[in-house]
């Protein structure tokens, strides 16, 4: 089994290699921001409509190459759990966008999780190589003054000590998520999305868990059937709401996490912005399918 490590900031993971369009070239060079950034929001809706994403994987992301072909791979993210495939999350990547050998990391003692909106990826010389988004994994070889050292796929580098401090702590990991959601009030949904740059439903809960440290599966049917299923009266800030078709009991398309006070903070649909949403909203209520925990 081949495997190779994502080398830029987030790699977007296509359905097919003919999936992408003239716009999305930033997305194929590695530079998410900029593609999120200078996308309309018809070129975003499109995305879903056109049903061109797959999902994203974000710098130093382990894949599994299933195959090559030509400038493209053909691979699943073990780090993303999903039911069509035990390996992983499936799709297509530009394959400059991935480590050109496999990699094996050196025995370190612990990894660090971006825990910050952004943060700058130093190399030995502590200049600015990349800016990588909350829920970055990497492993940790040391310490140097106000820097963490670490091991990439682009070889020995840095980050800023505070880059891995959590700015937002609740009483708990569920209070902490809930606090770490709502800086990104007002951003716009990004079918696939997985990063700072832009999420979809799943996306968000899947990444906010990630920095804690919660595995939990990819998609919203996924997560829905899996974690700790709760009655109305034990929810708490941090746990996952799930909506369904044919008044909840059919395919569950959208996730939101209960911040409180019967409500939520959701990415919640193609077009819109991440918000807070009242659960008795009547579309919400028609389709409610339940609440699950991941954290504790």
């Amino acid at each position: 089994m081949e495997t190779r490590r994502v080398k830029v900031p987030v790699a977007t993971i296509w359905k097919s290699k003919e999936s992408p369009r003239k716009v999305d070239q930033p997305a194929l060079d590695g530079d998410g921001k900029k593609w999120v950034e200078q996308m309309s929001d018809e070129q975003s809706v499109a995305l879903s409509d056109d049903d061109l994403l797959e999902t994203q994987a974000l710098f130093n992301d382990e894949v599994i190459i299933d195959h090559f072909d030509g400038d493209w791979a053909k691979v699943y993210i073990p780090s993303q759990r999903d039911d069509s495939d035990s390996r992983g999350y499936p799709g297509w990547v530009p394959s400059k966008l991935l480590s050109d050998q496999q990699i094996s990391y050196p025995p370190v003692t612990s990894i660090v999780r971006i825990a910050v909106r952004t943060a700058n990826l130093y190399d030995e010389n502590k200049k600015p190589v990349l800016e990588i988004s909350l829920g970055t994994v990497l492993p940790q070889t040391g310490t140097s003054g106000d820097y963490i050292a670490v091991v990439t796929p682009l070889g020995k580098g840095f980050i800023d000590k505070s880059a891995a401090v959590l700015p937002f702590v609740g009483s708990n990991a569920g209070e902490t998520m809930v606090e770490m959601g709502r800086q990104f009030l007002g951003e716009r949904y990004l079918w696939g999305g997985t990063s700072s740059y832009g999420f979809d439903c799943s996306g968000f809960a899947y990444t906010l868990h990630r920095v804690l440290g919660f595995d939990i599966p990819r998609d919203a049917d996924d997560q829905q059937e899996n974690g700790l299923p709760l009655a109305p009266e034990e929810i708490l800030p941090g746990d996952l709401v799930f909506f369904a078709y044919d008044h909840g009991k059919g395919y569950v398309h959208h996730v939101g996490m209960y911040i409180g006070n019967g409500k939520m903070i959701e990415s919640r649909t193609p077009g819109a912005k991440v918000d807070i949403a009242e659960l008795t909203e009547p579309k919400f209520a028609a389709e409610f399918a339940g609440f699950r925990r991941y954290w504790r």
